[in-house]
């Protein structure tokens, strides 16, 4: 008789494929005619900006622009500042080791590296810098499990494998328009950004729904004030994102990244038009469940088995939610004016615990906060105080087993002077989830050997003196007796179970012999 032999391919967790990507810049920025001339550069900040991150097969391909943005003063009298900036595109496609990687958008993160910034003349300004992308790709590994067995005298213990694979990830870049009222004849827009706040996200056939608000800021100094003043408006915004092979029962996650704004001219109405590009991130995970052969051997025969350890993902926590970050720190200068603020923000990494033995990891993720200050004299400096964010919660585990699916943004920044102290405010929204792989072992591999003699001059009966907690089935598989014949002499109660996932008190058990 010959062993029947049952196998199913399982795409299990492979880990991440992390890499650092510089984005060197080394140029000149002429000032426009329309701007006065450059009399100190009071900061210079690079962001990117990106348009493409696509993962498919062995290729990672990012693409976009670093938005250079530099903000000066005049020789003119008082607090007055000025913006110009400049974009520099950068396309790179990095070759990805072999392996099997999740198609869709790479997790993408970093810090500038260094920036140096002069001013050549009154109308252009000397740049030098780098800044530092890293991006992260899932992997998957396939697993050839056994999921069930049969003849030969076969007894076989099975287990569930539960867990989210990604069967869809879309960015999709959006547009949205609203008007602003801007009275103030001369008001000068230093910044506009902002975040999107989700509401929800549910999915249909093919297809998800999303709804959230558009949170705008624009940050600007009035005609006849010095101080950084913000206009807030905010746009409903409800979108729909086909997604091949997404289902009702599946969990979607979003977030959404302002990428870039433009304000044009007041009409007669005193109103301008906002146009706003955003990026709308969505994944789709599937659970997935299957049945496999844990344990197994021959009433009958020699058995060898191998086992294999598959991870699979499962969601730990939701990370959505807001962080409030405060800040306090002396001011170099205790007599400037704090004017106004400006933050960069970095996504959230796994980090692992400083002098923790038990395994433990947190979120942890970077930012700066660009504080604008005047002195007596009228001269504005930026003082930088940078600072780490962290979601709430740690959790027991390897950085190398978490997955990490969230978008964060600054929702609210303000700052403050008391005395000599500086006091910067802002909260963090975040959307997505954590996920951690779990190992799980299964056969992938079982051989028979010689069948086993008969047994005839043995013991018709065994006595085993079992330990609470004991499997039947593993006691079973020492005498190569059946776990149902085991139960059935000795009128165990299953409740329910089979006799392979029963245990055990302390008991003395008798065992009928296989041989």
């Amino acid at each position: 008789m010959e062993l029947k032999v049952f196998k199913d391919t399982i795409a299990a967790y492979g880990g991440r494929w992390e890499t650092r990507l510089e984005l060197p810049v080394e140029t000149e920025i002429l000032i426009p005619d329309y701007l006065p001339a450059v009399f100190k550069i009071v900061k210079c900040l690079m962001e990117p900006v990106v348009l493409q991150n696509r993962v498919t097969a062995s290729r990672w391909q990012v693409e976009g622009y670093l938005r250079c943005t530099v903000y000066y003063q005049s020789e003119e009298p008082g607090c007055r500042l000025y913006r110009t900036e400049q974009k520099f595109a950068f396309e790179k496609s990095v070759e990805l080791p072999e392996g099997l990687y999740a198609e869709g958008p790479a997790q993408l993160w970093g810090e500038p590296e260094y920036c140096n910034c002069r001013a050549v003349s009154e109308h252009r300004i000397d740049l030098r810098g780098a800044y530092i992308l890293c991006g992260a790709v899932l992997l998957s590994k396939e697993c050839e499990l056994l999921t069930s067995l049969a003849d030969c005298g076969i007894e076989q213990r099975t287990r569930e494998l539960d867990g989210l694979q990604r069967i869809a990830a879309e960015e999709k870049t959006l547009t949205a328009e609203t008007t602003l009222q801007i009275p103030d004849v001369g008001e000068a827009v230093l910044d506009i950004g902002g975040n999107f706040s989700l509401g929800s996200a549910t999915l249909q056939t093919g297809q998800a729904s999303v709804q959230g608000t558009l949170q705008m800021q624009v940050c600007y100094q009035a005609a006849d004030s010095e101080e950084l003043e913000v206009r807030q408006k905010e746009i409903p915004v409800q979108q729909t994102v086909e997604l091949p092979g997404a289902a009702e029962e599946d969990t979607c996650i979003a977030w959404g990244k302002v990428m870039a704004c433009t304000l044009t001219a007041a009409d007669v109405s005193g109103e301008a038009v906002l146009n706003i590009t955003w990026k709308l991130h969505l994944e789709v995970w599937h659970r997935a469940a299957r049945t496999v052969v844990a344990d197994a051997y021959s009433t009958v025969c020699q058995t060898q088995t191998i086992q294999t350890v598959c991870k699979l993902l499962n969601q730990t926590a939701d990370l959505g939610g807001r962080t409030s970050v405060v800040l306090e720190d002396e001011l170099p200068d205790p007599e400037v004016t704090v004017k106004g603020c400006f933050v960069s923000l970095g996504n959230a990494i796994p980090v692992a615990e400083e002098n923790d033995k038990e395994g433990k990891f947190s979120l942890q993720g970077k930012g700066t906060a660009h504080v604008f200050c005047a002195d007596a004299r009228g001269e504005l400096t930026c003082y930088d105080k940078s600072f780490t964010w962290q979601p709430e919660g740690s959790w027991n585990g390897t950085t190398a087993d978490a997955c990490v699916c969230m978008g964060a943004s600054a929702a609210r920044v303000s700052s403050s002077k008391n005395g000599g102290r500086l006091r910067v405010e802002l909260e963090v929204e975040t959307q997505g989830m954590l996920l951690q792989a779990m190992a799980c072992e299964a056969l992938c591999e079982v051989e028979l050997g010689e069948e086993y003699a008969e047994g005839k001059d043995g013991p018709a009966l065994y006595i085993y003196y079992a330990q609470t907690g004991e499997r039947v089935f593993d006691i079973a598989k020492r005498y190569h007796a059946r776990a149902k014949d085991l139960v059935a002499a000795n009128r165990l109660e299953t409740d329910g179970q089979v006799p392979q996932d029963l245990t055990t008190g302390t008991a003395c058990l008798l065992i009928p012999a296989a041989l």
